[in-house]
Order: structure tokens, then sequence, then C-alpha cells
């Protein structure tokens, strides 16, 4: 699989690129490097052929950009979100967005998204994995045959994962989300922010479910 890694700068989300027959991006950063970004897309493919831009969930900095890079394909991407945040995305409101001296912009979501739905990345067949916890429109995209897991801010390397302390988020839900994806066998983690991880993907989850599970 083709995957393309734009890490992320300051307050960025990574981005990422997937080329093959359905070219996707995942997640558009803030907004703020948005020259930075288009050049290594540039870099990597003809921007028009981008069919689809997955945002993992409604935080400014996954969100930011959406706009610019969807102008970059001419308009030719569509927008795809869980049906949880369809509404937040509508409101264009962030206090975050906001205190970085940003503005969350309203976004239309093309397509929205619910648990069990099946997506082309590139050129394999992904499944959709609602992750609720922290954000309430936070989702995963798992590849079976490939065993890579694309995690949001659900999960982090090294056991690391999201916090649940935002508007939205919510302790049960996330360590219900983790323990769920616990169950996966994942070989390559590409988490929202930080290092990704290329082997033994499964041991950060484990690792992640047991510090969450510390804090009960």
């Amino acid at each position: 699989m083709d995957i393309h890694v734009i890490p992320g700068r300051e307050y960025d989300s990574n981005i990422y690129l997937i080329v093959g027959k359905v070219p996707t991006i995942i997640d558009t950063g803030t907004g703020f490097h948005t020259r930075e970004v288009t050049d290594s897309i540039k870099e990597i493919i003809s921007p028009t052929q981008i069919q689809q831009i997955l945002l993992t969930h409604e935080h400014f900095d996954h969100v930011g950009g959406v706009h610019d890079l969807v102008l970059l394909t001419k308009g030719n991407a569509k927008i795809y979100a869980h049906q949880e945040s369809v509404h937040k995305l509508s409101e264009g409101k962030s206090t975050f967005a906001e205190m970085i001296g940003g503005k969350m912009p309203k976004i239309h979501v093309d397509v929205s998204l619910s648990d069990g739905m099946q997506l082309m990345l590139g050129d394999l067949s992904f499944t959709v994995f609602s992750t609720p916890g922290h954000s309430i429109g936070s989702f995963c995209v798992y590849g079976e045959k490939n065993q890579v897991l694309f995690s949001g801010d659900t999960i982090f390397a090294n056991g690391g994962f999201g916090r649940y302390d935002f508007p939205g988020g919510d302790f049960q839900a996330l360590l219900s989300s983790i323990t769920r994806l616990a169950t996966l066998n994942v070989t390559a983690l590409y988490p929202g922010h930080g290092p990704i991880v290329q082997h033994h993907g499964k041991e950060h989850i484990l690792k992640a479910l047991r510090s969450i599970q510390s804090l009960m």
C-alpha cells in the first residue's frame, strides 16, 4: 500500500496521502501550513486525482485546512466525516481555533460515515470503526488485508491516547473504543499526531489499553 506521511507542524495533525485506484487524503491540519502541505502533495501526485478527504474527527487541528485542499483538487475531492460530527463541522465554531489565531471553517460533508461502512483507500478496502471518546465524531479506518489502522486521535504510538477532557470527550467511551481496537490485528499504526508505527502496531494499542485502564 502506497502511504505518504506529511508530518504535523506545530498544532497540525499528521496528514496522510494514500495513492492508488482511489487517491485519498486523511486529515488536513490547521491550514496554517497549506503551502508546505500543497508542495508535498504535488511532489507525489497530481492533486486533481485525489477523490476523497477523510476527517477523522471534528477538531480544528485536523480539519482547518480542508477547504484549501478541496480547492487544490479543483473540487474533485469529496469530504467524508462521521455522521456524529456533521452538525459540528457545519457550524464552523471552535474556541481552540480562536485561541491559536485560526478560524474554524464551515464544512459541508459530502459523505457521512457510520460504523462498519466499507471504503476504498488507494487500492484496498477499509472498514470504518466509530471510536468516540476523544470527541463524539471520532472514527478510525482499518484495513484487515494489510493490517493497517489509521487511528486519528484515539490512539498514538507508544501507548498514548487522546484526551477526553475536551467538549464532547468521554472517558468511558474512549475506554470502550480502545478496548474494541485492541481486538484487531494491527501491524502498521498511523495516528493523528506523532510518529507512525510500521511494525507490531498491536503492541502499542495494548499498551494504550493498559494505560487507560490504569486510570479507572
